[in-house]
């Protein structure tokens, strides 16, 4: 998994919903081949926040120097890129092994995210809801450490900073939050790696759901 973060340059006043703009101006320089595999690359994910676009990917892309939003009539310019590489086993290796772990873990909601839940969205998360889509999204990924049955049963919410944000895209606008929550994890060590490896995951997959879409960008602290 490749993770590509590029400062950005623009003009106006920054909306989250350039996110799913981006992606729609990125698939535009694509073959119809390459598009039609992102959309089936359950690993793709990408976002934009007032100051830099990430993109995540296992499959390597060619990317422009900038891109138009056409709905917004304006132009984003990438300027300094940092590139970030992880493997399965290395995740493993680090925090199942040999980083220490963390009780308490903060993660911060950077891009509108949500969850769907009974066919309706989610406006205020909970930790189950969180680590179960983090879950997911480690599964759809792992090869060899994919885990089974998880309930994470082993944690709560013990603080949080949240506010609702509505993101906009085909004519639709879904609300979600950003801000934080910390989550306070107890129990066997080995439960709580597994906690620290899922959750330091997202910062790659993001949570939620459309995070190819823009939505669901995380950072973990």
């Amino acid at each position: 998994m490749k993770q590509y973060t590029f400062k950005i340059s623009y003009e106006g006043k920054f909306s989250y919903s350039w996110g799913y703009a981006m992606y729609s101006a990125f698939l535009e320089q694509l073959n119809k081949e390459e598009a039609g595999k992102i959309h089936e690359d359950a690993s793709f994910s990408q976002y934009i926040t007032p100051d830099q676009w990430v993109i995540s990917s296992e499959k390597e892309y060619s990317l422009n120097d900038s891109y138009f939003l056409h709905k917004y009539n304006m132009e984003i310019k990438l300027l300094e890129k940092k590139t970030e590489e992880i493997t399965e086993q290395q995740m493993a290796d680090k925090y199942l092994v040999h980083a220490p772990f963390k009780k308490n873990i903060r993660v911060c909601f950077l891009t509108p995210t949500t969850f769907k839940q009974a066919g309706e969205y989610v406006l205020y998360p909970t930790q189950s809801l969180i680590m179960q889509s983090l879950t997911t999204k480690w599964n759809q990924w792992a090869q060899h450490f994919v885990l089974e049955d998880m309930t994470w049963d082993n944690c709560k919410i013990s603080k949080y900073n949240l506010r609702s944000v509505a993101y906009s895209m085909k004519g639709v606008k879904i609300q979600g939050f950003v801000g934080y929550v910390d989550l306070f994890f107890w129990g066997a060590e080995s439960i709580i790696r597994l906690a620290n490896m899922i959750c330091n995951f997202g910062k790659f997959s993001g949570a939620g759901i459309k995070t190819t879409l823009g939505m669901g960008g995380i950072k973990v602290e």
